[in-house]
């Protein structure tokens, strides 16, 4: 965990200095990268300024660093949560790889809602049509010929499990995790998504429709997913560890999603990775392993190292302006 005052540097020696670095570490496969090497190689710094740092090492044990920022996610209509994570792409070639859909020539681009020839003509793939309203918000409305299921007649009859694709966009995460039981990658992502509290969610629920926090979070499963093991690591049994580097990821969820949050990192460290996450709230902050302190205000008079080490040693650190707000909170 990282704590300190906003300014204090945190995401410029997190996000600008150490997720470059290492990253160029696993790409030159060096166990030590001295700053000096890193700016001549990636010409971090001027000519004659100071080297960023004076060496790493260790971060060639990484398979990549997957940093979860606070950009917001898409907000077009037909951004749904299956296509933010990538998953329905794959759902789309399961259905196309079906005996029935070979028989009819179909690809997987026929069953994507965003193309002419497997999408609902009438509501053009949206599953609902908008209403102009004179002086008044426009509003939507299910499109009758497809009921919301954003596909035509011709796809209704391709099933799996006595469910065609526009039915199957129509599943919770909780429920897909079942239905898609047979295929890993699929359930570990709807796992992941259960495991953040997210399981309620559709997999073809529009994007504007979810609020800030479910926003969040789903950005977050997305950024883990792209860390889960390949097929080919899973059969060699290989565990691959990755570096997440996470900013302020409880910004917009309650107490209870704090939980469910703590819970997935905890997860993430129990399965060899590593995890930095640049935080204020106070319940995340109880739960580090490691806590790097920077201060001890922001701005120009900011940037200092106050404290690196376990949590109990930042309790008793006089200089800290997280200490005395932490210690209540841990008091019994």
């Amino acid at each position: 965990m990282v704590a300190g005052p906003s300014g204090a540097g945190k995401s410029t020696l997190f996000r600008d200095v150490l997720h470059p670095a290492v990253t160029h570490a696993i790409a030159a496969k060096k166990s030590k990268l001295t700053g000096r090497d890193f700016a001549t190689a990636t010409a971090f710094s001027a000519e004659g300024a100071p080297t960023p740092f004076k060496a790493l090492t260790g971060a060639d044990i990484f398979r990549s660093v997957v940093e979860v920022d606070q950009s917001p996610i898409g907000k077009t209509p037909r951004s749904t949560p299956a296509t933010y994570l990538g998953i329905f792409d794959l759902i789309r070639q399961f259905f196309a790889a079906l005996p029935e859909a070979k028989i009819r020539g179909y690809t997987a681009a026929r069953f994507s809602f965003n193309t002419t020839g497997g999408r609902c003509p009438a509501c053009e793939g949206a599953g609902r049509i908008k209403l102009e309203m004179a002086f008044m918000p426009n509003t939507y409305l299910p499109c009758d010929d497809c009921r919301g299921l954003r596909y035509g007649p011709d796809l209704a009859d391709i099933t799996w499990k006595g469910k065609s694709i526009g039915q199957v966009l129509q599943l919770t995460f909780e429920e897909a995790a079942t239905f898609f039981d047979f295929h890993s990658q699929l359930s570990q992502v709807c796992q992941l998504m259960i495991d953040c509290g997210l399981g309620y969610l559709t997999l073809g629920q529009s994007s504007p429709t979810l609020s800030g926090g479910e926003a969040q979070r789903l950005k977050l499963v997305t950024e883990l997913s792209g860390g889960l093991a390949s097929y080919r690591e899973r059969s060699r049994g290989e565990r691959p560890r990755n570096l997440y580097l996470l900013e302020e990821p409880t910004i917009g969820l309650h107490l209870s999603d704090c939980e469910r949050l703590i819970r997935v990192l905890h997860s993430l460290v129990e399965q060899g990775h590593s995890v930095v996450v640049i935080e204020h709230h106070l319940d995340l902050l109880a739960e580090a392993d490691y806590i790097i302190e920077l201060g001890p205000v922001g701005g120009p008079d900011g940037g200092e190292l106050l404290y690196q080490g376990e949590l109990a040693g930042l309790l008793k650190n006089k200089r800290s302006p997280t200490a005395p707000y932490l210690s209540a909170k841990l008091k019994p």
